[in-house]
């Protein structure tokens, strides 16, 4: 017999964005209702404070667009789905510990 497990996040589940440089691993994290109140473009594209690496995205990069467009998207979210007759969740991989 196989038994699979599943997990869905809702986007009522989502509280927080945390952004981390690739290299040394320092964080920000951004809570969801303030997303649209800051310039998240400057902290996706900002050099590492800590360890002074790139993020590889800059200004008129598409990459960099596409990326700010969805963290106000993923903001709205939740407000977006309200009033309509749909529920919306994302699967996630589920670490075997928690299996």
């Amino acid at each position: 017999m196989t038994v699979e497990k599943k997990v869905f996040v809702s986007p009522q589940d989502i509280t927080a964005v945390k952004f981390a440089c690739a290299k040394c691993h320092s964080a920000v994290i951004l809570p969801i209702e303030k997303i649209p109140d800051g310039d998240i473009g400057i902290l996706i594209a900002r050099t590492c404070p800590h360890c002074r690496t790139v993020s590889g995205f800059n200004a008129g990069m598409k990459s960099l667009e596409n990326l700010i467009a969805f963290n106000l998207l993923l903001a709205q979210l939740v407000e977006s789905l309200q009033g309509g007759n749909l529920e919306l969740s994302f699967e996630v991989d589920c670490p075997e510990e928690f299996a």
